[in-house]
């Protein structure tokens, strides 16, 4: 039964993913348009945007150093780029983004020796990560109060980016902790639990070292940003007239839809973000579609490949 209800989980998302690109391409774009839009980028603006993975990477293995050696796991900083490549290999092909995780999970259990303590680090790195995301979102919308207006899905997912931060804040409440210590567990159920409370203190163990702590708080603020200048730097390449300050606004919102679980990687319900939220600059559907294509697909396929060499360079 829990493998027949994978299976048809995992053809739900495909039925969505598939069903929401049919929709676009049958109603709001054709393939005309896209390839027009396609042959119009500008290779300089093109080549910069992608330089800017560089840094990138470079930033998110430097992180997740920092979060690692608060627990005492010494990876190398060349170590820890090679395992977030090969699972920006494996986000390609596995039903969710957050697919390459588990392979970082693994990679960083080689040293620490436990796969708890390893998911740990890699939840408190994404985390840093989404919040950073988060709070530009919120602090951009509150600039540009007019442009929140007119999308009600800004407004609605910061909501869920808010309920988001609440569970995660009652997770970590003490009275959270006091409760599932008390909860009468036996068998299976009570190892899943003791497993869950070492994940609990292993991640309320960073107040302790605050330093190092803020320090990846600060690189995953810089990270987003990077992030954010290379979708601007895309949006030059596409000649599309939206305003710096706004990329602030929507990027961070469609990344946050895009990890919601429920379509394979993120793939239609992005496309349909970008394709509304463009619409509001008089963006046709076309240029909406066409960006997603090059800056989220046809990018994550080409570090996914390089990430599948050293992938196979392992065995």
């Amino acid at each position: 039964m829990p493998g027949r209800k994978k299976l048809l989980w995992f053809l739900f998302k495909l039925l969505l993913s598939a069903g929401l690109i049919l929709f676009i391409l049958s109603t709001k774009a054709s393939f005309r348009d896209i390839g027009t839009a396609l042959k119009n980028v500008d290779p300089g603006w093109l080549a910069l945007a992608l330089c800017l993975h560089i840094p990138g990477n470079l930033i998110s293995a430097y992180r997740w150093q920092i979060l690692a050696r608060i627990q005492g796991d010494r990876h190398s900083l060349g170590y820890l780029l090679q395992s977030y490549l090969v699972g920006q290999f494996f986000n390609n092909f596995l039903p969710t983004r957050f697919g390459g995780d588990a392979v970082r999970i693994w990679d960083g259990s080689r040293q620490s020796k436990s796969l708890v303590k390893s998911s740990a680090i890699v939840v408190a790195d994404r985390s840093t990560g989404l919040f950073a995301l988060f709070l530009f979102a919120l602090g951009a919308s509150l600039f540009r109060l007019e442009f929140a207006r007119k999308l009600p899905v800004i407004w609605v997912s910061l909501l869920v980016g808010v309920s988001g931060l609440v569970v995660v804040a009652v997770f970590f409440l003490p009275l959270t902790g006091r409760l599932l210590e008390k909860f009468p567990a036996r068998g299976l159920p009570a190892k899943a639990l003791q497993k869950m409370l070492s994940f609990r203190r292993i991640l309320i163990s960073y107040k302790d070292h605050k330093r190092p702590f803020l320090a990846a708080m600060m690189w995953a603020i810089i990270l987003q940003v990077n992030v954010v200048v290379y979708y601007y730097l895309m949006g030059k390449a596409f000649h599309l007239a939206i305003p710096f300050l706004d990329y602030f606004i929507f990027i961070p919102i469609v990344l946050l839809i895009q990890t919601v679980p429920i379509s394979l990687g993120g793939l239609g319900p992005r496309e349909l973000a970008y394709v509304e939220i463009f619409k509001s600059y008089g963006i046709a559907a076309a240029a909406a579609f066409s960006f997603s294509l090059v800056a989220d697909v046809a990018v994550n396929l080409v570090i996914g490949l390089i990430g599948g060499l050293i992938y196979i360079s392992r065995k």
